[in-house]
């Protein structure tokens, strides 16, 4: 449940099939008939998971951000935006019942996967049949009967937050309207090939959003030492305007530790300086992946990752990031 897996699409597959495909693109198929059809009702099975959270970023929705993937918050934020969605609806297309519905915290595969042991928690779980009871109830019951827009649970309508002081509504779970409006809009775009990001554009976007890897090649960290010639960076701001840059590194044989000592020329100067700094490798034998740490006067002991993610053979050229690829 909480390995991210993706369509044919290339969509994350809790995003795409509950909410985008499952609710969006089949409603707005449905809405035509659906508004020809006397007493009609929408009904999207939401899930009370969706209390946990607002609807987040579209990065966060999608699963294209740099946050670690959860496959509970996952299915929170589409249940969540099913609930937005069918609110804005239900004003859209006043001729249908457009509701969600809780089904109840229910014995089902989905509940034991996500919880396992912890489900104990949520006890008495309901039967299937208890937790379809309320919703099919919603698909034969008179509309005079129906509040479109709702949130129910046991042929009730339910409040839609609960994170404010003694389970009142708050707000941490709100969304503003311009963030509703913005889903509603990024759905439409996303509902359909012609205007949604490709495969390969939503495969580089998440492939980008996770944290820069070291290679996985050994590194010959002897052959490694001496001089390297800064080609081009992405500068701090204490390396802006400085030129003829280079890294020199050499090895502490009795602190197995590398002293790192990066030389540069400062702008509208014409003598180098340099900083000096200590590298212990976290990640030996393949010795890609170092920590270092910055001499003010001492050594700061703040560690700060570096990364080997490209080496030549020949050792003729390396690429050089840190995990947030800043």
């Amino acid at each position: 449940m909480n390995e991210r897996t993706v369509t044919d699409e290339g969509l994350e597959v809790t995003f795409a099939s509950h909410l985008l495909f499952g609710t969006y693109l089949l409603g707005q198929l449905a809405m035509p008939y659906l508004q020809r059809t006397p007493n009609s009702r929408f009904i999207a099975v939401s899930s009370g998971g969706m209390y946990n959270t607002k609807f987040p970023s579209w990065e966060d929705a999608t699963s294209l951000s740099s946050k670690k993937y959860d496959g509970q918050f996952a299915y929170a934020y589409a249940k969540r935006g099913q609930v937005l969605l069918c609110e804005e609806w239900a004003k859209l297309y006043p001729e249908v019942k457009i509701i969600t519905a809780h089904p109840g915290w229910t014995l089902t595969e989905g509940v034991d996967a996500a919880y396992g042991e912890s489900k104990s928690y949520l006890e008495p779980l309901r039967s299937l049949w208890q937790g379809a009871e309320g919703i099919i109830w919603l698909c034969v019951a008179p509309v005079n009967e129906i509040v479109s827009g709702s949130f129910y649970l046991d042929r009730s309508p339910q409040v839609k937050h609960l994170s404010g002081v003694f389970f009142g509504e708050g707000s941490y779970t709100k969304n503003t309207i311009k963030e509703v409006k913005d889903l509603l809009d990024k759905l439409s775009l996303w509902s359909t090939s012609t205007t949604r990001p490709s495969k390969e554009v939503l495969e580089r976007t998440a492939r980008l959003a996770q944290p820069l890897q070291p290679i996985k090649q050994q590194v010959d960290i002897q052959k490694f030492m001496g001089r390297w010639y800064v080609a081009a960076n992405i500068p701090t701001p204490f390396e802006i305007d400085n030129f003829n840059c280079t890294e020199n590194y050499e090895w502490d044989e009795v602190n197995s530790l590398i002293k790192v000592k990066y030389i540069y020329f400062p702008k509208n100067k014409t003598k180098s300086t340099y900083s000096s700094m200590k590298a212990r490798i976290t990640n030996g034998p393949i010795n890609s992946q170092w920590a270092l740490n910055v001499k003010l006067g001492v050594y700061i002991p703040i560690d700060l990752t570096y990364l080997i993610v490209d080496l030549a053979d020949d050792n003729s050229y390396a690429t050089i990031g840190v995990p947030d690829r800043s």
